[in-house]
């Protein structure tokens, strides 16, 4: 049965192939050329072998089933034609996208409220789980979310993904399509058009192999906060604020955290280059949580990455990243929202 959305990529080769394709895309650098459209292409089309898709950086643990980092794969709309198993289907001229998050003015410094969520969290309980198989559950969508081999673009399709995670590192894992989604009736009608690709659920499971604990990056995470900013640093080639704020969100896909490890964590992120607090939000799950944001250019145009963390235990809640001015070759109008994580 097709499924859908963002196929796992993995492996070093394809990694850098669409990080190549994506800086490409800067507006600030020359066009892409038809090799690499055929390099997009084939990595789109092509299943991966571990848990998760890798994506611009040096070898690594497979990620991002979803943090493909969409616009690497959202940017395959200029190449790639739209279809329908009926033909050429109209689309939008601007994907739709999600709402943004409700933000508000957080008038304090970053750092000073990072600190008092880590001193509140360290003094819980341990929570942290000891032996067995774990169960991590969230729901996200992303840009370049795609429904038997085409984007869509005209409804917001999230996805639920289950993961169980054995002590070895090993996973088992079930993605599933939600309802699409819409801001308007307008929209609705402008997908039925389109011919209603997602309204079916499909569904994709599939497993890993045990982690290699020869790679830090399975580690168990770090309780000191300078040890933390070095173990969130590993893997990647550069080590800005964009970089940081992904690494966060990766390594929580499939992870718990104990109060201490979380209290490193909230400490490791007061040192973040241009970190702001923007208040308490409500995520796309109901719950309220402190934003943190930072600008970046990670992933090749200008966008804000923003984590939201339960104040009293210091959970994340969710991962947002949205374009601010300047969405290249991507058919989205900024500012635009072009992936969100809920950790549920």
């Amino acid at each position: 049965m097709p499924w859908c959305s963002r196929r796992r990529r993995s492996g070093v080769k394809q990694v850098r192939e669409t990080d190549r394709v994506l800086r490409s895309l800067d507006p600030a650098r020359e066009a892409a050329t038809p090799a690499d459209e055929r390099a997009l292409t084939s990595i789109l089309s092509t299943p991966a072998e571990g848990a998760h898709a890798g994506v611009r950086r040096s070898p690594r643990r497979g990620r991002r089933w979803l943090l493909v980092s969409g616009l690497a794969t959202a940017a395959a709309a200029f190449a790639l034609v739209v279809t329908s198993m009926w033909g050429t289907a109209p689309q939008p001229a601007y994907a739709i996208t999600p709402k943004p998050l409700a933000y508000q003015a957080g008038n304090r410094p970053a750092a000073k409220v990072l600190e008092e969520i880590a001193q509140r969290v360290k003094g819980l309980a341990n929570d942290a789980p000891h032996g067995g198989t774990q169960r991590f559950v969230q729901e996200s969508w992303s840009l370049s979310t795609r429904i038997d081999g085409a984007q869509v673009t005209s409804a917001i399709i999230p996805e639920r993904r289950t993961t169980w995670k054995k002590p070895d590192g090993s996973q088992k894992w079930t993605v599933r399509t939600l309802k699409p989604q819409f801001q308007n009736d307008a929209q609705r009608e402008r997908w039925g058009a389109a011919g209603s690709v997602g309204a079916d659920p499909q569904e994709h499971s599939d497993s890993s192999g045990p982690a290699d604990m020869s790679d830090p990056r399975n580690h168990e995470a770090p309780t000191d906060p300078s040890a933390m900013q070095r173990w969130l640093a590993e893997g990647y080639e550069t080590s800005g604020p964009g970089e940081t704020f992904d690494s966060v969100a990766e390594r929580l896909l499939d992870r718990h955290f104990s109060p201490a490890q979380r209290a490193a964590l909230l400490r490791a992120l007061k040192d973040t280059r241009g970190i702001t607090y923007r208040g308490n939000v409500e995520d796309r799950a109901g719950r309220v949580g402190a934003a943190f944001t930072v600008a970046s250019r990670y992933g090749g145009l200008p966008k804000e990455q923003t984590l939201l963390f339960d104040p009293k235990n210091g959970n994340l809640l969710a991962y947002e990243e949205e374009l601010t001015h300047d969405a290249g070759k991507l058919n989205v109008k900024p500012p635009a929202v072009v992936l969100y994580i809920t950790y549920l």
